[in-house]
């Protein structure tokens, strides 16, 4: 169970639902002293102003699916023309309007919690880090407001009265907004915690205010603000991070994510996540729908279905993105899908892996239900985290900064090395100029029969051409009994030549046979009719059985066995060399391949100044090459104009509040 969510579970309902149960006296209507004079108290309140964040509004659902529609993403549902997947809403919208909300909910709640931190007899060494995380929360809550808003509100105490007086707040000009939040911040990151005193990613520590602190300056230093002065700014906070000796990436980015979905906190990369928890079967379970609306398609919702984890599969790559990856990076197949699951009851499923061609079939994986271990699986909640900040996340930034300020120096260039050197699956603080690995599999057009639709997949060998590592799986059709794709599940690396490819298993001698069990000798398949154990003598027959005295086992014919070729490629891994524009270009790219789904993309595209031109190309470019099937995902892109760089103001917040102007063009 998630530690953070021990305390959501009390306040879930509002910050006066702290009866106890069946008490002689009502005691729900407790005075600010009473409410917040202990430590646990306290520790209460705090996990009210952090609870907005794993809401559906925020990253329980909106921020996690619909928000993260940009150049990576497209949504999968031909039907949707409406709302913000289709960016076709008005000021009405209730994901907008919810997102709004729980914002200033948390707000509130920091606030109370914020004036009457005092109120509590406790050290100051066990007050500081709560008012610390509250200062930072109502400061983060802003920075999600300022930067998808603009100008709004700002409220640093808490409300006295819900009188209409008190609601008629105009918006408050962003600087100042953003002056607010970085003072918040600021005064935070001297009083919270070390990730590695709290041992876990669920409460905001010291370094992950700096690395806050750094994103909220690149987003100041970039478009609507443009204040270059913050280039330092930012420079300075993700050094912090960096020279803290806290962080350092884990070698693996799979199994970073992986961690995420099974409550492993590796705080040495992760530094920050919402928290989620269980399927619900107890009552107690939280929002979170991380990868059930962005995860591998399944939407079989009985049996094996369960099994795997329901999945809407609402995010699809574009081949913008699909297409930023060089051979090797192992990046790209865990977080765009290699292929669909095909149930074949009641327990059993397999892989129905893509073809090249097959771009705009995968999902956005980077968050999949198979990866946790929870039976009986929730058909809409599942525990998986997600990550509101991660160090690779810091050296990007770091890099970014740097570059702007002097250029690509030693210092941009490890950051961002370090970061691509993982995704290779190298040792990210050892240099390594480049990888060589297996980059295609192609299936030879003759031949290809007889195998059995009941083994859906099966395995591929890969040896020689000087290389190690390289591994293969692949689909054989339910219908035609043929291999129909191959897909290289690690394309290994050192390779100097094209390997041999090796489809399925050969016959041996003096082996034990099961039925069922398909070999090849030659070009031929052979499916064991009647088991036993093989003789010396293998099977050659193009029609029919194989004589059980002869062979062991008896082998019949079942058709041409699948061939296929591999190629080979080399990639660049440490980037130098470059100028200042084209070191800023391989920035943008780097964080597209490493953060994509974490709803960064949009935020990243406004601050460069290329939201609106960006989306458009990708919607002409789906328009005319994903095909009469996918076409349909270029609505968003094609949709979007300049008032969409800002969210509008809430038709609810317009309604009540008549010094709030709208948004222009809204």
């Amino acid at each position: 169970m998630k530690k953070i969510l021990y305390f959501l579970l009390l306040i879930a309902t509002g910050l006066s639902s702290c009866k106890k149960f069946l008490a002689t006296e009502p005691n729900d209507n407790l005075l600010p002293e009473e409410y917040y004079d202990s430590e646990a108290k306290l520790l209460n309140a705090l996990a009210g102003v952090y609870y907005p964040l794993e809401t559906a509004s925020m990253y329980g659902n909106f921020l996690n699916s619909d928000y993260n529609i940009s150049d990576e993403a497209f949504y999968q549902r031909s039907t949707q023309t409406t709302g913000v997947p289709a960016y076709n809403f008005d000021y009405s919208d209730a994901s907008v309007g919810g997102f709004w909300q729980q914002c200033y909910l948390g707000i509130e709640r920091a606030n109370m919690l914020i004036a009457n931190i005092n109120k509590a007899n406790i050290t100051e060494a066990k007050r500081a880090p709560i008012l610390g995380e509250a200062l930072f929360l109502r400061g983060y809550y802003y920075f999600l407001l300022a930067s998808n808003f603009g100008d709004v509100p700002l409220k640093t105490e808490p409300t006295k009265s819900p009188s209409a007086e008190d609601v008629q707040t105009p918006r408050t000009p962003l600087k100042q907004v953003y002056a607010q939040i970085l003072a918040d911040m600021t005064k935070a990151e001297g009083l919270t915690s070390r990730i590695t005193d709290l041992g876990f990613s669920g409460r905001v520590s010291k370094t992950t205010v700096e690395g806050i602190l750094a994103r909220v300056c690149l987003t100041m230093a970039g478009a609507p603000l443009k204040d270059e002065s913050k280039y330092a700014e930012a420079k300075t906070w993700a050094l912090k991070v960096k020279e803290s000796g806290e962080h350092r990436l884990n070698p693996s980015y799979k199994q970073l994510f992986v961690n995420m979905h099974q409550d492993l906190y590796d705080i040495k990369d992760s530094m920050w996540e919402v928290e989620f928890k269980g399927n619900g079967a107890d009552g107690l379970g939280s929002n979170g729908r991380v990868g059930s609306l962005g995860g591998i398609q399944m939407q079989v919702a009985t049996g094996i279905g369960l099994k795997i984890g329901y999945s809407y599969g609402f995010l699809h790559t574009t081949a913008k993105l699909y297409n930023l990856f060089q051979p090797g990076d192992l990046r790209r197949d865990w977080n765009l899908a290699q292929f669909n699951y095909i149930a074949t009851y009641p327990d059993r499923y397999y892989y129905n892996y893509y073809t090249a061609a097959q771009i705009y079939n995968r999902d956005a994986a980077k968050f999949r239900r198979e990866a946790y271990v929870l039976d009986n699986k929730n058909q809409n909640t599942t525990p998986i985290n997600y990550p509101l900040l991660r160090y690779s996340d810091v050296l990007l930034m770091l890099a970014e900064a740097e570059n702007h300020l002097n250029g690509p120096t030693a210092i941009a260039y490890d950051a961002i090395n370090q970061v691509r050197r993982r995704g290779f699956g190298l040792d990210p603080a050892t240099a390594g100029a480049a990888v060589s690995v297996v980059n295609t599999i192609t299936l030879a057009t003759a031949g290809n029969t007889g195998y059995l639709t009941t083994i859906n997949n099966i395995p591929v060998t890969l040896t020689g051409g000087g290389g190690t590592a390289a591994t293969a799986d692949a689909t054989v059709s339910t219908s035609t009994g043929k291999v129909t794709a191959i897909a290289i599940t690690n394309p290994g690396k050192g390779y100097t030549s094209a390997p041999t490819v090796t489809i399925g298993t050969a016959w041996a001698a003096n082996t034990d046979y099961a039925v069922n069990t398909q070999v090849f000798n030659g070009n031929n398949v052979y499916t064991v009719t009647t088991a036993g154990r093989s003789t010396s003598t293998a099977p050659v027959q193009t029609s029919g059985a194989s004589a059980a005295g002869t062979t062991g086992a008896v082998f019949t014919y079942a058709g041409i066995r699948a061939t296929a070729t591999a190629t080979i490629a080399t990639a660049v891994v440490d980037l130098s060399g470059l100028s200042q524009t084209t070191f800023q270009q391989a920035i943008e790219e780097e964080r597209s391949r490493e953060l994509c789904f974490e709803t960064l993309r949009r935020p990243d595209l406004i601050r460069w100044g290329k939201w609106v031109e960006t989306m458009n190309a990708i919607g002409a470019d789906i328009r005319a090459n994903a095909g009469a099937t996918f076409s349909y995902g270029g609505l968003a892109g094609s949709n979007v104009v300049p008032k969409h760089l800002l969210f509008p103001i809430p038709a609810a917040e317009i309604t009540v509040n008549k010094q709030a102007i709208q948004n222009p063009g809204w």
